[in-house]
């Protein structure tokens, strides 16, 4: 007895990566939210403005990367962008505390949910 196969997709397919308008404008966004972020904390450098660069990229980064998240890519991007012209003209702990942050954050991030989210989208489901 042969049974009929029938193999669908879960979820939609993954699309290629397109760098729009919006992108750029979320790295944008990222940056002057970064340089605020970062200049916050030079002027109080106390520890709660530290742990301000974690609230800052992972909640608005996911939020927007729910809607596209190419867009959650350049939002975390441009934040941690901010962080290089910052330890070379201000100053050279923030900056580099703010770049190391994000980065390691965005690669987080991009682990467990992108491509986590990816990865389940990608099961096939076998029908009888």
């Amino acid at each position: 007895m042969s049974r009929k196969r029938k193999e669908q997709t879960v979820g939609r397919p993954e699309p290629e990566f397109k760098f729009t308008i919006y992108t750029a404008i979320w790295i944008i966004i990222g940056f002057i939210s970064s340089w605020i972020n970062m200049v916050i904390i030079l002027d109080t450098m106390q520890i709660w403005s530290y742990l301000t660069v974690i609230f800052t990229t992972i909640i608005p980064g996911v939020i927007i990367g729910l809607k596209d998240r190419y867009w959650g890519y350049g939002y975390m991007g441009g934040f941690a962008i901010a962080g290089i012209p910052f330890l070379i003209l201000v100053d050279l702990f923030v900056g580099g505390y703010v770049f190391a942050t994000t980065l390691f954050i965005f690669i987080i991030v991009m682990l467990i949910f992108w491509l986590g989210w990816r990865s389940i989208g990608a099961i096939k489901r076998v029908e009888e």
